[in-house]
């Protein structure tokens, strides 16, 4: 009953959030300057000249359908989601408390930090932006029980960070997968986490 609950409150932090939906923009964030688009902007002397550059801004689009997807990503590394830059610092495990043990076989906990670099505030939601899931991509569920530090939940003001712990409660796998997303618009980052991360 809690959990769902949890769901409410989580869901009701973005009733009227939603303003159009789309594409999330997701590069690593020590990617290197793109080239200057001062060529694209030009107005081309000839129709050759017109067609090149149709086929070059095709080209570069389907380029950033294809970027959509970030998937070589592994503990320790931080990306940009829409001006988010999000880093997946460590990853632990828990065999619970007293009162608060895992219905499966332990917990599975991901410490993260999220640094707003945007000029507008911007608002997390675990449930509604955060999955796990094993190698044969079950989901795993979350755990708001266990104990960890911080939030991940709520408002991250413009050039503020906020860092917390994410846990969930899961079967025993050779590996996991930890998947960002804006859930109005379409694009994942997707980090894969390797037993040696966590034993």
């Amino acid at each position: 009953m809690k959990k769902y609950f949890f769901s409410l409150i989580t869901l009701l932090l973005f009733v009227g959030l939603v303003t159009a939906c789309g594409e999330s923009t997701i590069e690593p964030v020590d990617n290197e300057p793109e080239e200057s688009e001062e060529a694209a902007t030009q107005t081309p002397e000839t129709e050759e000249d017109a067609t090149t550059e149709e086929e070059d801004a095709t080209t570069e689009e389907e380029e950033a359908t294809e970027e959509i997807i970030e998937e070589d990503l592994s503990v320790g590394d931080t990306i940009n989601f829409n001006g988010l830059h999000i880093t997946l610092n460590g990853v632990r495990t828990s065999e619970g408390e007293e009162f608060f043990e895992p219905d499966r076989d332990f917990f599975f906990i991901l410490d993260m930090t999220i640094d707003n670099t945007t000029d507008e505030a911007a608002h997390v939601s675990t449930m509604l932006q955060m999955t796990l899931v094993d190698p044969d991509g079950y989901s795993q569920d979350m755990d708001f029980f266990a104990d960890t530090r911080g939030s991940l939940d709520g408002e991250v003001g413009p050039g503020r960070k906020m860092a917390g712990e994410i846990s969930f409660d899961v079967e025993d796998a050779d590996y996991f997968e930890f998947l960002f997303e804006d859930p109005f618009m379409t694009g994942q980052a997707i980090w894969k986490i390797n037993r040696a991360d966590w034993e």
